[in-house]
């Protein structure tokens, strides 16, 4: 797991703080000692518990790597889920904003 706050790998665990964001590091999957192992996807997640939308700057994947939208609970649909690879592209520095108590994941590319 490698935390994340508004900035990339600077978290933000204050207790006003509203967002908590994380990604996952595909390589370590529990599988490394495996015959057949291969690095997994990698995963951003932001959650925003606030009330009001607030922007974050989207870190690199751990395994650098494309990210690509997910899923977006403050979204309507059909444009909150997507299939794996078929949502909007999204790079690394970019600034995403999230809606007031919304859940944002990011999955990279395979």
């Amino acid at each position: 797991i490698h935390w994340h706050g508004r900035e990339p790998y600077k978290p933000d665990f204050g207790y006003d703080s509203r967002l908590l964001m994380f990604s996952l590091d595909g390589r370590f999957n529990g599988r490394d000692g495996d015959p057949d192992y291969q690095a997994d996807r990698d995963f951003y997640v932001v959650m925003n518990v606030g009330s009001e939308a607030d922007t974050v700057v989207v870190p690199s994947s751990p395994t650098g790597r494309p990210w690509r939208l997910r899923l977006d609970t403050g979204a309507a649909s059909p444009d909150d889920v997507f299939e794996d690879d078929a949502g909007k592209p999204i790079t690394p520095k970019a600034e995403l904003v999230v809606l007031p108590f919304a859940v944002v994941v990011l999955m990279s590319e395979a």
